[in-house]
């Protein structure tokens, strides 16, 4: 059997962080597109209620910068989670202790 179905078999390499890495990027585009649409639809509010669509237009942007921090760190929590497995693996491996 080929190395990498081994490991993958196994479950001795994660590939939890490499689709946390695709789904922040899928995020990040999701927050813009968010931030563009609310953006246009204050000033498309602004037709009606002036001050209402300012406030839109103004207020897409901070939403997307806090949506962006808050994304950030919720995907950094999650690859800290996996590189702690990752850590305790090699620790493993260096003492000689037992594979489950």
């Amino acid at each position: 059997m080929p190395d990498f179905i081994k490991r993958f078999v196994n479950f001795d390499k994660l590939i939890a962080t490499t689709l946390i890495k695709i789904l922040y990027w899928i995020g990040l585009a999701l927050i813009l597109i968010g931030v563009v649409v609310g953006m246009l639809g204050g000033l498309a509010g602004m037709t009606q209620d002036f001050v209402a669509g300012l406030g839109a237009f103004v207020g897409a942007p901070i939403a997307g910068v806090i949506g962006l921090l808050f994304w950030r760190f919720v995907m950094e929590v999650y690859i800290v989670i996996f590189s702690i497995h990752d850590r305790l693996g090699e620790i493993r491996d260096k003492i000689g202790g037992p594979t489950p």
